[in-house]
């Protein structure tokens, strides 16, 4: 709704507001004084000002050229009041020509932050927090300028992030983005004696100061008609408009440190009419100690302000964005109060530019503002730049390491675009690696080692979410297997660690007719089996055992050959059986010693063949039993014993 324009009271003497003045003045004597013609400057909360301004000299042969880059101070005030400053570089500077044996010029004069968006970088901080990363970034891009940043006293941007990157993205859009998603606003402060403006951090309504009036109040009048016949600044008009946004948030981010516990916040709100319009947003935990609900809440302060804009026209050179003030004793109570004003644009002109006989300077400006019991919070529109597909890194570690990883498998890697790379332990964030399996203690396991070169992606584009998700080989790693001879290979071959000199390997040959699967193992093979293991041999096996070979059966062991076995042994063969060896052949047995043949049994011996039997005992009783027994010598047969009976 609009609001209706009020009248100042008639009774007040109307003894007229001083003429509005402006100068202009610059870091660089170029020998030219300059007279302001006509001025139109933009400001806004979190935003850069602009000032356009449009000056005239007497010197027909004035460098304008010379004053770009220049530090440029503009004044406005009133009277003998104190002036108000606006200072900042001059970036742009037209040669507008010799008019009435004037040499006309328009400059362009904005912050130093603003030349902040012609800086551009890709960088990683980690384990920093915002307040620390702006006070880096900036204190190189104002520094070259001789400006500075405030943080004031704002208590926002202080929790340390683990990763924070910058991608092919500006200084100014990098601050920004950081500003907008900590929820902390910024305004510039001028300083007429140095000429110098200073980018200052609020994040508190009670932090921005007072608006002083010409009559040093912060209460502005509103007059309606004859506002420059008053003795005081004044607001001619003020339109108030309410609009529909969003009424409530709901914000849930995923930790894969906690994966089945989700990080919610919820911000509740209702229109007017008692309906609800909720914004769902989600993402993945960015911070070492969470901040999810100032988030939220955030979010929901923005839209609230959204909702309500009030406009106005005003006389008051003093007005910028950043400072509050009172309205109070209107006709409509409803705007009575205090407010911070949001965006000022600046008009002013001398009165011969401007076609006005009054002989003065002319000035108005139209303001927004909203109520300083709003939350402010800047608007998230700063886009975060997105990585669009993925890129390689190599990884990195401790010097004299070979492999570095934390205790969940993380790698850290130096990206390619990094300015300053370091190749350390510290070249990146912990990065997760993908693997093919991943359970509770199961799954597979390749951890790519220091100087492999790995493939990085990042989860929605967000060059803060990385994830390595494989390797390549590149000039300095070839593949294992010779390339392109070896073309039907497939495998893996590690690599000992420390010091190499070794590997493993398991391959696949796969080329026709000569297909085979290769297993090196460079010390031990531990095979564990819970249950039973079978094997199948075509063909052929062959096996070749350097040193001992030892083995142990729980229980039977049954071995069936369908055709002949052949053994040679090297040296002795011992054998202990716990119970009774049986030894069957269906064909013939053939025993042979080059030398001594050596039987022995506890209790007795028993050689038998068909009705024929030979027995010997412990007790030294030889018996031989037979149809027939013949005894040969080719020479003497000796019978000796104790008693010798013959039957």
């Amino acid at each position: 709704m609009s609001l209706a324009i009020l009248a100042r009271d008639e009774g007040l003497a109307m003894i007229g507001l001083p003429p509005v003045h402006y100068e202009l003045s610059f870091s660089e004597d170029v020998g030219a004084p300059w007279r302001v013609t006509r001025v139109w400057m933009g400001e806004s909360l979190n935003a850069p000002y602009r000032a356009v301004i449009d000056a005239e000299t007497d010197v027909d042969s004035a460098e304008t050229d010379a004053l770009l880059g220049a530090d440029a101070t503009l004044t406005l005030g009133r009277g003998d009041t104190d002036s108000r400053a606006l200072c900042g570089v001059v970036a742009r500077v037209e040669y507008l020509g010799i008019v009435d044996h004037h040499l006309v010029a328009r400059f362009e004069v904005v912050p130093a932050f603003e030349l902040a968006k012609q800086r551009v970088d890709s960088r990683i901080f980690q384990h920093v927090s915002v307040q620390d990363i702006l006070s880096e970034v900036l204190g190189v891009a104002l520094g070259d300028y001789g400006r500075s940043v405030d943080p004031g006293s704002t208590a926002r941007g202080k929790s340390a992030r683990d990763y924070c990157t910058q991608y092919r993205e500006t200084d100014f859009d990098f601050c920004c983005r950081l500003l907008e998603e900590e929820g902390i606003s910024y305004e510039f402060l001028h300083d007429e004696g140095s000429g110098l403006e200073t980018l200052t951090f609020r994040d508190a309504n009670d932090q921005y100061a007072q608006l002083q009036n010409i009559d040093g109040s912060a209460e502005v009048p509103i007059i309606a008609t004859n506002h420059e016949q008053a003795d005081v600044e004044s607001i001619q008009a003020m339109e108030w408009a309410r609009q529909l946004t969003s009424t409530a948030t709901l914000r849930r981010d995923f930790d894969w440190m906690t994966p089945k516990t989700l990080l919610t916040e919820t911000g509740t709100g209702k229109d007017d009419r008692g309906r609800i319009r909720r914004v769902y947003g989600h993402g993945q935990r960015r911070f070492i100690s969470d901040d999810l609900s100032d988030r939220t809440l955030d979010l929901r302060a923005s839209n609230d302000i959204q909702g309500t804009v009030i406009r106005g026209q005003s006389n008051v050179t003093g007005m910028r964005p950043g400072l509050r003030f009172s309205v109070s004793g209107n006709e409509r109570g409803d705007i009575d109060g205090e407010y911070v004003i949001t965006r000022v644009i600046h008009s002013g002109a001398h009165s011969y530019i401007a076609g006005d006989d009054g002989g003065g300077p002319l000035y108005e400006n139209q303001f927004e503002c909203v109520p300083a019991d709003a939350e402010i919070r800047p608007d998230a529109h700063t886009p975060k730049p997105r990585v669009h597909g993925p890129q390689t890194a190599i990884v990195t570690g401790p010097e004299g390491e070979e492999i570095h990883v934390d205790e969940y498998g993380r790698i850290q890697v130096q990206l390619y675009w990094e300015e300053t790379p370091t190749y350390g332990a510290n070249s990146s964030c912990w990065m997760r690696v993908s693997q093919s399996w991943a359970g509770l203690g199961w799954g597979t396991q390749f951890i790519p080692r220091i100087n492999m070169e790995v493939v990085v992606e990042f989860l929605e584009g967000n060059p803060d979410r990385p994830l390595v998700t494989g390797c390549v080989y590149n000039g300095e790693f070839p593949p294992p297997f010779a390339l392109p001879e070896n073309k039907t290979q497939t495998g893996w071959r590690t690599n000992s660690s420390p010091g190499g000199d070794g590997f493993n390997e398991i391959r696949f040959e796969d080329q026709k007719n000569e297909e085979e699967i290769y297993i090196h193992g460079q010390k031990d093979w531990v095979v564990e089996i819970e249950n039973d293991h079978r094997e199948t041999i075509g063909h052929d096996e062959f096996y070749e055992i350097g040193n001992d070979q030892s083995g142990k059966i729980g229980n039977d062991q049954t071995i069936e050959i369908g055709n002949d076995r052949s053994e040679s042994i090297g040296n002795n063969v011992t054998e202990t059986v716990g119970a009774v060896r049986t030894v069957s052949s269906g064909d013939n047995m053939n025993f042979t010693s080059d030398a001594e043949t050596y039987i022995e049994a506890a209790n007795k011996i028993t050689i038998k063949c068909g009705a024929s039997e030979m027995t010997m005992d412990s007790g030294g009783n030889i018996v031989l039993k037979g149809a027939n027994l013949t005894i040969k010598g080719s020479g003497a047969v000796v019978v000796t014993g104790a008693k010798v009976s013959v039957n």
